[in-house]
């Protein structure tokens, strides 16, 4: 996880995964959404394709609904494709009951857009029954112009069936840090790239009376982007598509060690006072107003990150906990994705709307909206890239310089059930009400009853 283009919880609120998304999903829910509607007038009769996109996409960091790059890209499209009309319709795309309910309901009335965002992974996957298999209506070389193909594939494997189509490089989870305020407190030389490093620094902070860290974990979200990186760096993705799979507990040191760790910036006093009372929008304002010098959150914030301080902001990877075995991994990944529905009449014109919306050109339209790189294999970052975007460019060298391994978010890949009840456990232990074995031991239980559910179908 936007904002970002997040999931929405049961209660109404947005999941980290959410966030990321209210961000990537933002984009990625406008251009997606689509059913196709026929309709006709004589001879000037046009298809319609209806776009069943998130409300949070109607637009990100204030823009409008009409300057939105959706918006913008659909025009583009219409006036290269003048017998096609795209019309974008608002439905929350929530991994919640409330969506599952509208996507049965409206599969039994017929009535399911022919094109929807969904969030990748544990959505795409779980929704695979009303959605139509993309391989070959795709074609090979244009799956092999875009990346993120692994968390929409059956299975979760390449080569399987692919039932939805990335949208963006994605959102990965970095510390941000105030330059300013760690000039003030002295410090200088190179970053940490171990967690025992990140707190010692954060202890220098404190003692120079400066707020080491910023978080709004009353949500759980600031916990989930937290969490999601060190357990990404812990076991990577396959440990845990062994948890989503059956074939490993939730109950192990790879989810503990992460909540141990969460805990204990809290409990050493190296957060802000109210952060387990405070929600994830103020907890990031405040870091974007300089009242701390470091906070853990997903690209989605940059805009406002960015507008708050200027050039003092940097960031660098989520360091490592000692054991882990890809202390070089970046956790995040692509967030929405465009499904066809099985209903759908018209799959050609679906496939030509989608492949146009992940053009580069398209694209390069969301940066600034979304704050995530396209995922179409031909962009490059230009030197006038690198100078409208810092941030985006220092996460880039990361990436391709620093070959930093890229890997899928926990709350990426798990059930929605599971994650709503992931980001209740993380405020739990954050503030020490729940501690880090009960919480485990609990995130087994609801998982182990998700499972068996599934089993029946």
């Amino acid at each position: 996880m936007g904002d970002d283009m997040f999931r929405f919880d049961g209660d109404g609120r947005k999941s980290s995964r959410q966030y990321r998304i209210l961000a990537a999903g933002i984009a990625l829910a406008m251009v997606s959404s689509v059913a196709l509607v026929a309709s006709t007038s004589g001879a000037s009769a046009k298809t319609v394709l209806t776009v069943w996109n998130d409300p949070l996409a109607a637009g990100s960091v204030g823009v409008p609904a009409s300057q939105s790059f959706l918006t913008k890209g659909v025009n583009l499209f219409e006036k290269a494709n003048p017998n096609i009309q795209v019309k974008i319709l608002q439905e929350p795309m929530a991994s919640t009951t409330a969506f599952n309910t509208l996507l049965q309901s409206s599969e039994l009335a017929g009535t399911t857009p022919d094109i929807g965002q969904l969030y990748v992974g544990g959505q795409v996957i779980q929704n695979a029954k009303f959605l139509d298999p993309l391989n070959s209506l795709l074609g090979q070389p244009y799956i092999n112009s875009l990346t993120g193909w692994q968390f929409v594939t059956q299975n979760y494997k390449t080569g399987g069936k692919i039932y939805a189509v990335p949208y963006g490089a994605g959102y990965y989870y970095t510390v941000y840090y105030n330059k300013k305020l760690f000039a003030k407190a002295g410090i200088s030389g190179p970053l940490p790239t171990t967690w025992n490093a990140l707190v010692t620094l954060a202890k220098k902070l404190k003692a120079k009376g400066v707020t080491p860290f910023e978080f709004g974990e009353k949500e759980g979200y600031f916990g989930a982007w937290s969490m999601d990186a060190l357990m990404s760096a812990y076991g990577g993705n396959q440990g845990v598509l062994a948890m989503y799979n059956g074939k490993a507990s939730l109950n192990t040191n790879e989810l503990i060690k992460p909540y141990e760790a969460w805990h204990a910036l809290f409990a050493d006093g190296l957060t802000n006072s109210d952060a387990a009372t405070l929600t994830y929008t103020t907890g990031v304002a405040n870091f974007a107003a300089g009242k701390a010098a470091m906070t853990i959150t997903g690209q989605y914030y940059d805009t406002q990150i960015s507008k708050g301080l200027g050039t003092n902001v940097g960031l660098f990877p989520v360091p490592a906990l000692s054991g882990s075995k890809f202390p070089k991994s970046l956790s995040g990944g692509p967030n929405n994705s465009y499904v066809i529905f099985k209903s759908s009449k018209n799959v050609a014109d679906d496939v030509k709307l989608i492949k146009f919306l992940t053009t580069v050109k398209v694209q390069s339209l969301s940066v600034q909206e979304l704050g995530q790189l396209p995922n179409n294999v031909t962009f490059t970052a230009s030197a006038a890239f690198a100078s409208a975007q810092p941030l985006l460019t220092e996460l880039n060298t990361y990436i391709k310089t620093d070959h930093y391994a890229l890997d899928e978010a926990f709350d990426n890949i798990m059930p929605g059930s599971i994650d709503s009840y992931w980001y209740q456990t993380n405020n739990g232990v954050f503030s020490g009400a729940l501690s880090a074995q009960s919480a485990a031991s609990s995130m087994q239980s609801q998982m182990k009853s998700y499972l068996a559910t599934a089993a029946t179908g």
